[in-house]
């Protein structure tokens, strides 16, 4: 086993250095440039950078950075945000976990008990949860959190459709239908000035793309089937 992390970035130069500092050096690191202005450059010479010509969001961003450690012959790869949310601290937790379960996804689970997370975040998170339930029969904690490590073979079998913010919860749902198993790791639920000023969630428009997904997906699951549903979810080959 092979362990990376991957540090999607648009317009966080600002921090992502230190994210990518922060990292030990058991672990590669593949930092996507998603078409930042200006162009990000990085200080560690152990990081490889990935620049995309013109912001392609998020999906466009992880899906590169898949692509990318799939060459350099990783197996698995953590994924971090690059504006501080998700603490490198826990990297150990997600490497241990993974280890002992090699072909599950390990998802981190935030604490919304916290009175710092916003009510809307609150809300997001409550909501996506539950179609997630509804669209595969499984609970889990914390269905929005990008802080998750994916077996690499795992991911590039799944037939992901939907781009942007959606992209990350449509994953989960096709690896639930591919009959992938998952598990968690509690971490901290971080939010402040810093890390709410650096999001680049648009509430309208992401909560309308999510809730058009999500119609989709629940058609797919109510009046298709298991079976079909399982063959939507997995490339053809």
């Amino acid at each position: 086993m092979k362990f990376c992390v991957i540090i999607p970035c648009y317009n966080h130069a600002d921090t992502v250095n230190g994210v990518a500092a922060s990292i030990g050096e058991g672990l590669g690191v593949i930092v996507v440039d998603d078409g930042s202005s200006p162009p990000v450059r990085l200080e560690n010479d152990r990081c490889v950078l990935v620049r995309l010509e013109k912001n392609g969001g998020k999906a466009g961003a992880l899906k590169r950075g898949f692509e990318e450690a799939k060459k350099l012959g990783y197996t698995h790869a953590v994924t971090m945000d690059a504006d501080r949310q998700h603490p490198p601290a826990y990297l150990d937790e997600f490497v241990r976990a993974a280890k002992t379960f090699q072909h599950e996804i390990i998802l981190g689970t935030r604490d919304f008990d916290n009175p710092a997370v916003p009510r809307g975040r609150r809300f997001l998170n409550k909501f996506s949860n539950f179609w997630f339930w509804v669209e595969t029969g499984v609970r889990l904690g914390d269905t929005q959190c990008g802080y998750r490590c994916y077996p690499l073979a795992a991911v590039d079998s799944l037939n992901v459709k939907f781009r942007g913010f959606v992209f990350e919860v449509e994953l989960l749902v096709k690896a639930a239908w591919a009959g992938c198993r998952f598990r968690e790791v509690e971490i901290p639920a971080i939010y402040d000035e810093q890390t709410l000023a650096g999001s680049h969630y648009k509430p309208f428009s992401d909560t309308l793309k999510f809730s058009l997904m999500n119609t989709r997906l629940c058609f797919c699951r109510f009046f298709l089937g298991k079976a079909w549903c399982r063959d939507i979810a997995l490339k053809k080959k």
